[in-house]
């Protein structure tokens, strides 16, 4: 056996074993048939490890040989036997694989994390997710600007086709916009879907992870959301729905409830246009005729900072919950600060693990898709040993640092440490419990965009390229005199 075919992930292996690489491999239809340096089996490892050392450095993801001489230093000890594979030789192995094994194999790992109720990851007797999206930037290429368009553009009719939204200028690359639907108090990813930005909004990937719904879960959501025909998707999952709705949202109480709330209809599409012309023609608001029977909790959130500011903002929520004595207000008020939950998975799987501005590698869509879901992957397997070590020292597992755990597996790996894998994963679990994160602090920040640290504007897609093609000369002048 090749000290090529022994390549793994250090202790990721046991939750990412070789059988269930092999499983995969044979599903998708993509086992080698001959004998090849580069296996299937390897080159799935492989592109894993490209993820997970994606932002090791700061500068920019690590080459190819980089990345195959650190996993395959492992077992030989000798990180320079690697040498003789090349770049050229591990990106056709890429495409050969293709992204199905990837998408097959992040099906096995992706699931809630909290085995048992905890007070972190259930309200109200029901596990607590969220939903939310983010983009992730691809290589400016021909088939990823037709897979996935730009921002500010808009697809329609054949995929190269698009047209301006709002006078905006589409930035420089490409767009894939991932929304992943995360258990709130581990930060697991349920399930995860992508699409380009020009074809796919928040509210249609929405649609395609209601089958991950089931009764007993209850699901946050912002105020993009709501509608009728969402709302109705979701409800008739079984599973709960807590979503913060718009203040242009027409809601007329039906019946007031001692805790403050009140229940209400949210009406069909039809009905909203009938009450919104009466409200036109200057009728007072109506209850609609037709709609789903929901419960509303109007409040408000007050901060006052050590500073002497003070911050208000209004809330609504609606939510399934009608019980007022199961659910009470103040309690639901208090429990949708959860919902960030989902950005703060984004954080640790963008900045921490795919780097901050960074861009991925593949320029076909194939590839990109590839990479997605191995970042999924190891984000999946780098939190379920988060929780497992939170759950050895009796804590929550946000006191468990993302980052903390990334480097210590990245060390173990190019350390080529001899002890058993066994042995490691208890030293890095250790590690982990040793640099837990202290106490939450109280804070707030009102939300606002950075400006980029760099001294240049953002390229944008609307501005003249530069020549390619350019004439240098060089004069020598005279002093003068």
């Amino acid at each position: 056996m090749s000290y090529l075919d022994r390549i793994d992930l250090g202790v990721l292996t046991a939750a990412i074993p070789a059988h269930v690489v092999d499983e995969v491999i044979d599903s998708a239809g993509c086992r080698e048939q001959r004998h090849r340096r580069l296996p299937a089996q390897m080159v799935v490892y492989f592109v894993l490890g490209l993820c997970l050392f994606s932002a090791a450095d700061r500068f920019r993801p690590p080459g190819y040989r980089a990345v195959i001489k650190v996993l395959a230093g492992r077992w030989r000890g000798v990180i320079t036997h690697a040498g003789h594979v090349s770049a050229s030789a591990l990106t056709q192995a890429r495409q050969r694989l293709g992204s199905k094994p990837l998408q097959l194999l992040f099906d096995r790992v992706r699931g809630p994390a909290a085995t048992t109720p905890r007070p972190w990851s259930h309200a109200f007797g029901r596990r607590v997710v969220a939903w939310d999206a983010t983009t992730i930037a691809v290589p400016d290429s021909p088939d990823n600007a037709a897979a996935f368009g730009y921002h500010g553009h808009r697809q329609h009719g054949p995929a190269r086709d698009t047209r301006r939204l709002s006078g905006r200028a589409a930035g420089a690359n490409p767009l894939v916009r991932l929304m992943t639907l995360v258990e709130c108090g581990t930060h697991a990813i349920i399930d995860a879907v992508f699409d380009g930005v020009a074809r796919a909004s928040e509210v249609a990937l929405a649609r395609q992870l209601m089958a991950s719904l089931a009764p007993g879960m209850l699901l946050l959501a912002d105020r993009a959301f709501l509608s009728y025909p969402l709302w109705n998707t979701a409800a008739a999952t079984g599973a709960d729905l807590i979503w913060r709705a718009k203040s242009t949202n027409h809601l007329p109480a039906t019946k007031h409830l001692p805790d403050g709330s009140y229940l209400a209809v949210l009406p069909t599409p039809k009905e909203t246009v009938r009450l919104g012309s009466r409200r036109y023609r200057n009728h007072h608001n109506e209850v609609p005729r037709d709609g789903h029977q929901i419960r509303v909790i109007e409040f408000t959130i007050t901060i006052h900072t050590s500073t002497g500011d003070t911050r208000t903002e209004p809330y609504r929520l609606v939510t399934t919950l009608l019980d007022h004595t199961q659910a009470p207000a103040e309690d639901i008020a208090a429990l949708y600060h959860e919902r960030w939950e989902s950005e703060n998975s984004y954080g640790d799987l963008k900045p921490r693990l795919v780097g901050a501005d960074v861009t991925l590698r593949s320029r076909t869509p194939d590839g990109i898709a590839q990479e997605i879901y191995a970042f999924l992957i190891i984000y999946q397997t780098l939190t379920t040993l988060r929780v497992d070590a939170a759950a050895q020292a009796r804590l929550d597992p946000d006191r468990i640092s993302f980052l903390i755990t990334l480097r210590a597996v990245r060390a173990d790996i190019a350390n080529h440490a001899p002890h058993g894998r066994t042995t490691r994963r208890r030293t890095i679990v250790t590690d982990m419990i040793e640099n837990r994160l202290g106490p939450r602090r109280a804070r707030t920040s009102p939300r606002q965009r950075t400006h980029s640290p760099g001294k240049y504007t953002n390229k944008r897609r609307d501005q003249p390229r530069p020549s390619t093609k350019i004439r240098t000369e060089i004069t020598i002048t005279e002093p003068l005199t």
